[in-house]
């Protein structure tokens, strides 16, 4: 699903690992640097399923996004981080739940 750098890692570290949050949202971003760098390259050399102009975008979108991330982190407090970072996995699961449950708009396969 792609979202064990954000919603595994980065509590475990805060909440068991009681790292403070600054240092552990730059690990995660380290961390999943060299997963996401692997996969690339073996979905690329594997399926040829890369598209490695969508990649170059993605990647200098994310760059922008990480230093702006980086402003807004100096401004804030861990703590103002931690609820920010908790309403991101409430809204995530809310939605997961509602697709879950809800009827989707497009029903594949049936006719």
């Amino acid at each position: 699903m792609g979202v064990g750098g954000g919603f595994l890692m980065i509590p475990v570290m805060v909440y068991m690992l009681r790292m403070p949050l600054h240092v552990v949202i730059g690990t995660s971003l380290f961390i999943i640097l060299f997963t996401s760098i692997e996969v690339t390259f073996l979905q690329a050399y594997t399926n040829h399923s890369v598209d490695f102009i969508l990649a170059v975008l993605l990647l200098m979108g994310s760059t922008i996004g990480t230093q702006v991330g980086v402003a807004f982190g100096k401004r804030l407090k861990g703590e103002h981080l931690k609820l920010f970072l908790a309403a991101i996995l409430l809204i995530v699961a809310v939605q997961m739940i509602l697709q879950l449950i809800l009827k989707p708009s497009i029903l594949l396969g049936s006719n």
